[in-house]
């Protein structure tokens, strides 16, 4: 190989690192209310994947009485949606009651809470920019 294409060469995987540059999401949770269990928490690139259930990544920390805080590394720019709940009796499952409400605490990015149901998609997108090392969103945990 001779200089000019290795200079080429370089350059050009100079370009595609810029083009998969890695952010941090980082999540804060108000409002749990126990040490007990873990928190299980989703997030998703897109509506389409939100919608389908396909997350980008997925985390489980220990649960902490009070604030919480947590991170999804490595994510590209883009629209995101996190949603998460408090799994109180470690059984990975989020319980509900008889009519289908939950019984433990949950929450969505953005502290987007839902009318019967879940949150719109688009009160929960939380924005990566192109070139952003990081960005920021608050999930109010309800039980």
């Amino acid at each position: 190989m001779n200089i000019k294409n290795l200079i080429n060469t370089t350059i050009a995987l100079g370009l595609i690192s810029l083009n998969t540059y890695a952010a941090n999401l980082n999540v804060t949770i108000d409002n749990v209310n126990s040490n007990d269990g873990k928190i299980l928490a989703q997030v998703f690139k897109g509506e389409d994947k939100y919608k389908t259930g396909k997350p980008e990544s997925s985390i489980i920390v220990p649960a902490k009485k009070g604030e919480n805080n947590f991170l999804f590394q490595n994510l590209s720019a883009g629209e995101y949606a996190v949603r998460l709940f408090h799994d109180i009796n470690d059984n990975n499952d989020l319980d509900t009651n008889v009519f289908g409400m939950p019984t433990e605490g949950y929450g969505f990015s953005n502290q987007a809470v839902g009318n019967f149901g879940p949150p719109k998609y688009k009160d929960m997108v939380v924005v990566i920019s192109k070139g952003a090392e990081s960005a920021d969103t608050k999930v109010k945990m309800i039980y």
